[in-house]
């Protein structure tokens, strides 16, 4: 089980690396480290992102979550599925 959440984790990072670069326009590839501001992101392409974000995923992820996780591999973690009281997915 562990193997198939570890593949959904890089699943997720790669969307954001994927997300970051077409927002930003990033000449070069975007890795898991990168953070979002250092590429030259403002809070109007923060904006771009979170809509894109629910406008593929289907979910929107507040702003809040979005400026404490800027980091690619943070905001990836913020796109895990939710989750119910009893542990099951909603």
């Amino acid at each position: 089980m562990a193997g198939t959440a570890l593949i959904h984790d890089e699943d997720r990072i790669r969307y954001v690396q994927s997300v970051f670069q077409r927002v930003l326009k990033v000449d070069r590839g975007v890795t898991p480290d990168d953070e979002f501001f250092a590429l030259g992101g403002t809070s109007l392409t923060a904006m771009e992102v979170i809509d894109l974000i629910e406008a593929e995923q289907g979910r929107r992820l507040p702003v809040r979550n979005f400026y404490q996780a800027t980091v690619v591999r943070e905001l990836a973690g913020e796109l895990t599925p939710a989750t119910d009281s009893d542990g099951g997915a909603r």
